[in-house]
């Protein structure tokens, strides 16, 4: 997605992690990190546990960021770090 720039991803938020340096802070333009950990939906019925991890919605490119800006979702947006 960073090649292209456009578009969101959700992924874990292993802020530390080498991948997420290079991947996340090096190349998005926003991010808006989850407050709570998400719980999948399968044919109606919620999962029993949550996705296992913090999640981060990663926008890449200036239409994906006036979107994550408006994304409901209860979470932290942040588009200036670098």
């Amino acid at each position: 997605m960073s090649d292209h720039n456009n578009g969101i991803a959700l992924v874990f938020a292993r802020t530390e992690t080498r991948w997420f340096k290079n991947t996340v802070w090096d190349t998005a333009t926003a991010l808006k990190f989850l407050f709570k950990r998400i719980h999948f939906v399968r044919d109606g019925k919620t999962a029993k546990g949550n996705s296992g991890a913090p999640s981060v919605l990663v926008a890449y490119g200036e239409e994906a960021v006036i979107r994550l800006g408006k994304c409901e979702l209860d979470g932290a947006f942040i588009e200036e770090w670098k």
